[in-house]
């Protein structure tokens, strides 16, 4: 589907106000509410999921950081109705990038592998009883489901697709207008076993992640 150009992005009357916190970065004028369709900027959204260390070994592990660098998705947006908005992201599971130094710093994990720690990391996050890569090349998100919260915030409720299962998901998230480029915030967790497959583990379960896993989100979309 062709996405409109920023000349047909349409101004509503805005019926229903974002609270006073998020409306001088969603309204682009008194009363008046954008809405429109929006492509993912690839180069400049963020998805990220960090693991935690566990077992009696822990501290010889190593918190992980894993990061998506091929993202494409869509957003239907619209201020003046959160409820008829929406959102698509796709990341491809052979892009993820592991413990890169610029990613741990942002999500605050101390500390920097090296290049053989992180091979080692990558290899076994790729392997068939982890992620699965070879036979599971992307990872999905899609709403169905938005709901204004106040004070800038959303609830978003949709599908995640990983390593081939689906599961619904539910978190907090912000979204703000900044000159014609629509940013969205949201961190969320979940369980690795709920996507059927076991955190990872080592010596006899010494040195394993923790079953739960956070995924911070920084989307840019652009019309």
């Amino acid at each position: 589907m062709t996405l409109p150009p920023l000349s047909r992005l349409r101004p509503r009357r805005s019926g229903v106000a974002w609270a006073a916190a998020s409306a001088a970065l969603l309204l682009l004028g008194p009363g008046v509410a954008w809405s429109g369709t929006f492509r993912v900027d690839p180069e400049r959204t963020r998805l990220a999921v960090r693991t935690y260390r566990d077992g009696v070994g822990g501290r010889l592990a190593h918190d992980h950081v894993v990061e998506a660098t091929e993202v494409t998705g869509r957003v239907e947006y619209d201020a003046g109705r959160p409820d008829a908005s929406s959102v698509t992201v796709e990341a491809r599971t052979a892009s993820l990038r592991v413990d890169e130094p610029a990613a741990r710093r942002r999500l605050g994990v101390e500390g920097d592998l090296s290049e053989s720690q992180r091979a080692d990391v990558s290899k076994a996050m790729r392997a068939s009883d982890q992620l699965d890569v070879a036979r599971h090349p992307t990872i999905r998100f899609a709403s169905t489901r938005v709901v204004a919260e106040g004070d800038g915030r959303l609830r978003i409720t949709g599908s995640l697709t990983l390593r081939g299962v689906t599961r619904e998901v539910s978190f907090p998230a912000t979204v703000a207008l900044e000159g014609g480029v629509l940013r969205g915030r949201a961190t969320l967790s979940f369980l690795q076993s709920s996507f059927g497959y076991q955190p990872y583990s080592a010596l006899l379960g010494a040195i394993r992640n923790k079953d739960e896993v956070s995924l911070h989100v920084d989307l840019v979309a652009t019309p």
